[in-house]
């Protein structure tokens, strides 16, 4: 059987690299060959990351500054010379009750969930190769929604709007939509008021949220393989992937 492809030589720029699923994705990107610039804003990850590969170069950058994500596409295409694969998996996420709305919050979290994927990509169009793959990493929360998270879930909705809009004018390119389930270890939520997550959970659990998650290195090897397929078929648009937690197998006694 012939091996499996790998993201060997490609060309791929990480945005969300310092922590969870980007973290993971990037270090699995450079163990298989691949040349990786990581970004965020946190400079001692990121250089803790690239120690650990074996490689990748960081790129120290606010996403919230539209400044920095055009600044951070030209260094990542000069040093890389050109990019075939972009991955965004930053996020920001805020847990309240709807009406407790935060403006700030609320900017921050369109600011990195919908703006700066909008602004990185637009300005990294003139250095995509023809068969290049923009994936965003967006949420089950946009279909599901969830208690306490009004202004994550909205966020990502918004960027799903906007990966149709790239998809309808640029029909030429490939705009992946990622669609995550639960996912642990990550840094989100980790920053979220204990009372109000306790809530969260009642509440979700009595939607009947499922409290099982995918390990974050699995993810983050998964993404890695599957996108060095979509790669290595340029002539197929995979428009969507979806990854959620196994469910646990019914006993006797559910059935």
């Amino acid at each position: 059987m012939a091996d499996a492809p790998m993201l060997t030589s490609a060309r791929v720029l990480v945005v969300g690299a310092s922590s969870g699923i980007g973290r993971s994705f990037a270090h699995h990107a450079v163990t298989q060959g691949a040349d990786v610039c990581v970004v965020a804003r946190r400079a001692d990850n990121l250089a803790a990351l690239c120690a650990e590969a074996g490689g990748g170069h960081p790129i120290r950058a606010d996403i919230t500054e539209p400044d920095d994500c055009r600044r951070l596409v030209a260094e990542a295409a000069d040093h890389l010379g050109g990019l075939d694969l972009i991955l965004h998996s930053a996020g920001a996420g805020t847990l309240a009750r709807i009406e407790e709305a935060d403006a700030d919050a609320w900017r921050r979290n369109y600011a990195v969930n919908a703006l700066a994927p909008t602004l990185i990509t637009a300005a990294a169009l003139p250095h995509l190769a023809p068969d290049a793959v923009v994936a965003f990493l967006s949420s089950e929360s946009t279909t599901e929604t969830r208690w306490g998270m009004s202004a994550y879930t909205s966020s990502k909705a918004a960027l799903e709007a906007t990966i149709r809009s790239w998809r309808v004018e640029h029909p030429q390119r490939r705009f992946l939509r990622i669609v995550m389930g639960a996912t642990m270890p990550t840094d989100f939520g980790t920053s979220f008021d204990a009372s109000t997550l306790g809530t969260a959970f009642e509440r979700w659990m009595a939607a009947g949220v499922s409290m099982t998650a995918m390990e974050t290195d699995d993810v983050g090897r998964h993404l890695a393989e599957t996108l060095a397929v979509i790669l290595a078929h340029p002539t197929i648009d995979v428009p969507e992937l979806c990854l959620d937690p196994r469910g646990e197998a019914w006993t006797q006694e559910e059935k």
